[in-house]
């Protein structure tokens, strides 16, 4: 029976508070120069490139969480108004007397494909992550391939441009595994709010039948 008062979930709340987390963290690295020395050691710019893909990829997941937290809400609520919601979409297919099988494996394949391209995203950062330190590596056996005599001028030159090319691989890799991670929890979060709606469409549905 739909309830009295709208409840509303917490989701969206849960994934602002998750998104302060983290740039508070950045905040702190950046106070100690932490972040600064990894811009500015990384000479391919993947780094860069790494953190952007985290931004754009993060602003994609809150609004995904917004959409999510709207289906918990339209459930919960029992206020099927809104025609673009699959959960809205569900209940109509009910009332049209389709299975019921058949309409949550198509609602837990919509929301498979909303979270992929987080996952993807993910993925793309670690091999971003791995290319960088590919690069760095050749950038750092380069000195030595190029390294003609052994005066000590050009031994530190090579050291120096070794050092450079250690850096590189070093903080993409850091870069890669950081947001990697993050964004896997990030959608793992989401993951588990659709899981847990899915079941709950099921219990009801399952319970209205008997």
């Amino acid at each position: 029976m739909p309830l009295k008062s709208k409840v509303q979930s917490v989701g969206m709340l849960r994934a602002f508070l998750f998104i302060i987390i983290i740039v508070f963290g950045f905040w702190l690295l950046n106070e100690r120069s932490l972040l600064l020395i990894v811009l500015e050691g990384d000479k391919s710019h993947i780094s860069k490139i790494i953190g952007l893909l985290w931004v754009v990829t993060s602003f994609y997941w809150l609004v995904l969480s917004k959409n999510i937290s709207d289906e918990r809400d339209s459930f919960n609520n029992f206020d099927f108004h809104n025609k673009n919601l699959s959960t809205a979409k569900f209940f109509n297919g009910l009332k049209n007397k389709k299975e019921k099988d058949i309409l949550l494996n198509a609602l837990e394949s919509d929301f498979e494909k909303k979270l992929s391209y987080g996952l993807i995203a993910a993925e793309i950062s670690l091999k971003l992550g791995l290319l960088g330190t590919i690069i760095g590596f050749i950038l750092m056996l380069q000195p030595i391939a190029n390294l003609d005599n052994t005066s000590a001028e050009n031994l530190k030159i090579a050291l120096a441009s070794m050092s450079s090319g250690m850096a590189v691989a070093l903080y993409t890799t850091l870069s890669g595994i950081v947001v990697n991670t993050l964004l896997r929890i990030q959608f793992h979060i989401s993951s588990t709010s659709i899981t847990a709606l899915l079941n709950d469409l099921a219990f009801y549905t399952e319970e209205s039948i008997e």
